[in-house]
């Protein structure tokens, strides 16, 4: 294309993004110099360059590579070009080009109509990257084993700058894809939103106190009523799911990459409800009954499976619990996630499930999996004549079979079912069973961690900001165990029981860290 004055059109931009996206559609996470590389940047030459020993293509491309890579400084992005010789190659140079020739090119060259363009440009890229549900440059903090044991402060010491430099990776890479509404005039950025929602959840207090007293800590804050005001703009429950499930898959990747997790590996799963207690009106949308329990008997509801390893503790999917959802189709929503992502090996799941159509829905997947069971009358009545310890094997409910084991243990019978095959003559089956079962109990450690130290509070009625608030609260549980696992292997090159990172600690860091460039 010639260079001329012409005024370059937003739409030909938009619509040269649009056409590189489709061609990765395919794809989930995708490197920013091989989208770079695909654009026409020959779009905002305005006038005549003279190539010395860079194209002005290459150079608008290296333009819009550091802002999208969010790296400040020009030092910094030469230095990223020097280290990763095939994305500069990608967005086109041989050599790397200097801070000089950089600067130059931005403040001689390029007008300001082409600067604001380039402005445009970069945040219609990360736009439309979130609607196509693509994630540029995963990255994560590589785990090295230490060559040698180190004395204990100098451990304090290395676990602070990990943890610093884990939390900026987190909040470099999850930032843009949090969409809050905000339009180019407001005053506040994304990210002190960002850290106001995080101080809510650590102090587990209201936005209109709790920006109170963010405000002390920062001097300059939103107050609690812009930020309801800009989490009640969501259109619809379905966008903040896409949003909060985009912004797992990134965590996701991350412990792929960093070898934490393996696909192939098959690993334990548990599934399970947590109510979040209602005290409005009982017609209000997505309230369900529940138990009565602290003088109400209605709630907000939402499902979860987790993976139940010891040191692997994530929650691969959470999602809302309706009136009108069946708990066959709710397994069916997680299971269908979860087996595209893992492989399991069983399930764990509350006696709520105890029922034939979920029992049908388990048995679709060709899963293994345990629940005790419900005292209705067929297994009381089968209690009754069965000897303990026995298998009864192929017990029908319905239209589904499954083992029923019935033991007794301190004087009272107790029942689990499960597909899993035992040998009758085994005396031990139900310890077999509780030490099986008891890794359920994982779980329900997650939803305290989430609710006591992740979880803000509300009295809105406004279902968007419960559901933010507790998929937040998911979030952040998730990168608290991605960073307990990385530091974990930084520092010793394996993981331990206990968690080495403090949730309350992490949260702090995550807070207060800038992600920079």
């Amino acid at each position: 294309m010639h260079p001329c004055n012409k005024p370059i059109s937003k739409k030909i931009i938009e619509n040269e993004i649009y056409k590189i996206f489709e061609q990765f559609k395919e794809e989930k996470n995708i490197k920013l110099s091989d989208f770079l590389k695909k654009f026409d940047t020959s779009i905002f030459k305005r006038k005549k360059y003279r190539k010395i020993r860079f194209t002005y293509e290459s150079l608008i491309k290296l333009i819009l590579f550091q802002k999208l890579k969010g790296i400040r400084f020009q030092t910094q992005l030469v230095r990223h070009l020097k280290r990763h010789p095939k994305e500069k190659f990608k967005l086109g140079f041989s050599k790397t080009p200097d801070q000089t020739t950089i600067s130059y090119f931005i403040n001689h060259i390029l007008d300001d109509k082409t600067k604001k363009l380039l402005d445009f440009t970069a945040n219609k890229i990360a736009e439309v990257s979130e609607k196509f549900g693509i994630i540029f440059d995963i990255k994560i903090f590589e785990p090295e084993k230490p060559r040698r044991e180190t004395k204990e402060r100098n451990q304090f010491l290395q676990k602070n700058k990990t943890t610093r430099e884990i939390c900026k990776i987190f909040k470099k890479r999850l930032s843009p894809f949090i969409n809050l509404h905000l339009k180019p005039n407001t005053i506040y950025t994304k990210n002190q939103f960002i850290n106001l929602i995080i101080h809510l959840a650590l102090h587990q207090d209201f936005a209109e106190n709790g920006s109170k007293t963010f405000r002390i800590e920062r001097g300059s804050s939103p107050d609690g009523d812009t930020l309801l005001y800009h989490l009640k703009k969501y259109s619809n429950i379905a966008e903040l799911q896409k949003m909060f499930i985009t912004l797992f898959e990134i965590i996701w990747e991350m412990a792929r990459r960093a070898n934490i997790i393996d696909p192939r590996k098959p690993v334990d799963c548990a599934i399970d409800f947590t109510n979040w207690h209602f005290y409005g009106n009982r017609k209000a949308p997505m309230v369900v009954g529940m138990q009565p329990d602290r003088g109400t008997d209605r709630c907000y509801r939402f499902a979860t499976i987790n993976i139940v390893e010891s040191g692997k503790r994530f929650t691969l999917l959470a999602i809302p619990v309706s009136g009108l959802d069946t708990k066959d189709k709710i397994l069916s929503k997680l299971l269908n996630y979860a087996t595209k992502r893992i492989k399991i090996n069983k399930i764990y799941l509350d006696r709520g499930f105890f029922d034939s159509k979920s029992i049908a829905t388990l048995n679709r997947h060709g899963i293994k999996w345990l629940m005790p069971g419900h005292m209705n009358y067929a297994i009381r009545r089968t209690m009754n004549v069965m000897p303990t310890p026995s298998i009864v094997k192929n017990f029908k409910m319905k239209n589904t079979t499954f083992n029923l084991v019935i033991d007794e243990k301190d004087g009272e019978k107790r029942v689990f079912a499960t597909n899993l095959t035992f040998s009758e003559n085994d005396t031990k089956i139900i310890d077999r069973l509780f030490q099986l079962y008891s890794k359920r109990w994982g779980i329900e450690t997650s939803y305290r961690v989430k609710k006591h130290s992740f979880r803000p509070k509300t009295t809105s009625k406004n279902y968007k900001i419960r559901l933010f608030y507790f998929m937040f609260s998911v979030l952040l549980y998730n990168l608290w165990i991605l960073a307990d696992i990385l530091i974990w292997l930084h520092l010793y090159g394996l993981v331990g029981e206990n968690h080495i990172l403090r949730s309350k600690y992490f949260g702090e860091m995550l807070k207060n860290i800038d992600p920079g460039g």
